[in-house]
């Protein structure tokens, strides 16, 4: 039988390939390693074309299924329905792709629907990136969207803050009042407060509650809110706080006809408050719990922000109940802000009908559900950014919490916001609100920004974790003055000289102070168009406070109660104002089974809480003037440059770093005169 060498290129079988070359081998080569080494040499060829052949046809296999798949396609896009009802496919499901094939082609009747975009995932275990990477068209806008600004109010009020509930001579006379003096150089939220704890101060202990804001340096409550409704009449003497007593423990405990708080009797308040919710033996524990806790975290500084669940720690639940039901009580815009606040919403969406994804008890079923056209808005979670002179006031609680994120950071703010995205749609994660709907993770989420510091926006969106957010800024008040005269400039840069040298005592550290901000001599009138600080504020024309101040309201309104949750700072006096108008529920939220809150839509520059949800992403709500405060007593230091008190440590502080400084410039001084005029 002859035998033939088969060549690559012969299309022959492979069965007839010779295992040996018959040919015979060379002399020098004829032992039995030549012979090996020949056989290997023999039939390597053929191994590598039995390998080229098998690759070919791999490759004309996979050539035939994307054939027959992409037949398949056409077929079933042409195809109709089955069912009277259209199917949305699942975003995470794999599809059955194993039909039987039609046997004929059918025309389409219509163009093919845009496939449905891609699902923004939740965070799962980590707080990096919120979902998929979108490119095109449904790529996230890396430039904030500034809303216009809204209509400004024209005129001034200068009406009470209250009203009698009905005729004066169907009204009896009021029994016992406390009477609150508003005081005409601090924040707005920081007096708000105080406000809000005399309100609910005086309701646990039987008083009339009346309000004296005549000085208030934002103008009257009456430019921002309905007003309150007595249903007694006060004596008409009655803003004469020489006629009452100071609030203290021991004046209450007397029960006289009238009390009277302010700023100028600050820790005051903060005693009667330890001693009436915070001594039972329960709380004590509690509060020792607590302290330890912040103390641990502040020597091992492993406390980035503050955890889900801890905005509203235990020990305060009782009193915040108090404090919340009075400022929701007394938190009722008029009409001109309620205009602005659903102007607001038109333009960032929130009056759109939602996209849900289902109920919060279906553990992630109907992923891909909502409204029947599959479009709707996302969810809006608002954060407020507050930065500006409260440095000193954040690195305090801070410190006190053993939070040791640095002030200015605003990636905590961002985190946070993930925090929360992921609990409303389906995810793994309890639901901010058990008997709310869970958005559809295809719908866009948008980061409402609330803040009166000039550049935050352009700094959020250079950050990554900013996707998969949109976001939206509040717009600015409309306060273009008309013709300012040169007299009426020169009055107002003075009296904003006047206001302190350093700003507020509680602000006594602020940006002015910092090494990396230089001091510049304001020859111009006051201005908030670098960022807000309380002393340009104050020396504003007082329809321009006005204006501010309107849409300070309508922003914190739409934080604590439009939007689906809020990421705020507890070391701010907005922030702890925010947690107590969105109330309980949104800052407690579910519970676990031993009943420790997860946290709600009010969130606080903390860590991950499970919690409307209301969060802090720093310091935890705190029910006293000082968050010392509710441990032991604080002494008050008057402050005469302010007409107010602060802390006797925080004085001390300050002459501290006043002694230094000039310790420094004689110094300098000194090392001056050495080197001699040539100098």
């Amino acid at each position: 039988m002859e035998l033939h060498r088969r060549t690559l290129s012969s299309s022959s079988s492979s069965a007839g390939v010779p295992l040996l070359d018959p040919r015979p081998l060379p002399r020098d080569r004829a032992d039995p390693r030549s012979n090996m080494a020949a056989t290997r040499r023999i039939q390597v060829p053929s191994l590598r074309a039995g390998a080229i052949r098998a690759r070919v046809v791999v490759q004309a296999a996979i050539l035939l299924s994307l054939a027959a798949a992409a037949g398949f396609l056409l077929f079933g896009s042409s195809a109709p329905q089955r069912g009277a009802q259209r199917q949305t496919e699942a975003p995470f499901a794999v599809q059955d792709l194993a039909p039987d094939p039609p046997k004929r082609v059918v025309p389409p009747a219509k163009p093919r629907p845009k496939p449905p975009r891609p699902p923004l995932l939740p965070l799962e275990d980590a707080h990096t990136g919120g979902g998929a990477a979108s490119s095109g068209e449904d790529s996230v806008s890396d430039a904030a969207l500034h809303l216009s600004p809204t209509r400004r109010t024209k005129d001034v009020s200068y009406a009470e803050p209250w009203v009698l509930k009905g005729p004066r001579h169907k009204l009896p006379k009021c029994e016992r009042i406390l009477v609150f003096t508003f005081m005409p150089w601090w924040g707005f939220a920081s007096e708000y407060i105080l406000y809000t704890r005399a309100a609910a101060a005086a309701k646990k202990l039987g008083y009339t509650f009346v309000e004296d804001d005549r000085n208030w340096n934002y103008g009257r409550l009456s430019n921002y809110f309905q007003p309150r409704k007595l249903d007694c009449i006060p004596p008409d003497d009655w803003p004469d706080t020489r006629l009452a007593l100071p609030l203290s423990p021991k004046t209450i405990r007397t029960r006289p006809s009238r009390l009277y708080y302010s700023r100028l009797n600050l820790s005051k308040l903060d005693d009667w408050t330890r001693e009436t919710y915070l001594s039972s033996a329960v709380t004590v524990e509690q509060l020792a719990n607590l302290r330890g806790t912040d103390r641990e975290h502040a020597a091992m500084r492993d406390r980035a922000i503050l955890e889900e669940g801890g905005t509203l720690p235990a020990p305060f639940e009782r009193i915040f109940t108090d404090q919340s039901s009075a400022a929701r009580g007394m938190w009722k815009p008029n009409a001109e802000v309620r205009n602005a606040i659903e102007a607001i919403k038109r333009q960032a969406g929130m009056k759109e009908e939602p996209w849900y994804a289902g109920t919060s008890s279906d553990d992630g079923a109907g992923l891909a559900g909502g409204a029947a056209d599959g479009q709707g808005r996302g969810p809006t979670i608002a954060v407020h950014v507050r930065l500006g002179d409260k440095s000193s006031e954040y690195e305090h609680d801070a410190a006190q919490m053993g939070i040791t994120n640095t002030f200015g950071n605003l990636s905590v703010y961002l985190q946070g916001a993930h925090d929360a995205y992921r609990r409303l749609i389906p995810s793994r994660y309890p639901a901010l609100d058990p008997k709310a709907q869970r958005y559809s993770p295809y719908a866009p989420p948008t980061l409402l920004l609330v803040t009166a510091e000039p550049d935050i926006s352009t700094q959020l969106s250079a950050d990554p974790l900013l996707a998969p957010f949109r976001l939206v800024q509040t717009p600015d008040p409309d306060v273009q003055s008309a013709n300012v005269d040169k007299s009426t400039k020169d009055r107002l840069a003075a009296d904003a000289k006047k206001g302190g040298k350093s700003g507020p005592k509680a602000y006594a550290d602020n940006d002015a102070s910092r090494e990396d901000r230089k001091i510049v001599k304001r020859d111009e009138a006051p201005s908030l168009m670098t960022g807000y600080s309380q002393a340009a504020f104050n020396a504003l024309p007082m329809l321009e406070r006005v204006v501010h101040t309107q849409a300070f309201v309508r922003d914190l309104t739409l934080l604590a109660k439009e939007a689906d949750a809020a990421i705020v700072s507890g070391a701010s006096n907005i922030g702890r104002l925010a947690m107590m108008l969105a109330g309980r529920d949104a800052v407690i939220g579910p519970r676990t089974e031993l009943g420790h809150s997860l946290g709600g839509k009010m969130w606080v520059l903390s860590t991950p809480s499970y919690g409307l949800s209301e969060r802090s992403v720093d310091a935890h709500w705190y029910p006293t003037a000082y968050a010392d405060a509710v441990y032991h007593k604080i002494e008050d230091v008057e402050d005469l440059d302010n007409a107010a008190f602060l802390p006797e440590e925080q004085h001390a502080a300050e002459k501290a770093a006043q002694a230094a400084k000039a310790k420094a410039a004689k110094r300098r001084e000194r090392q001056k005169a050495k080197k001699g005029p040539s100098s």
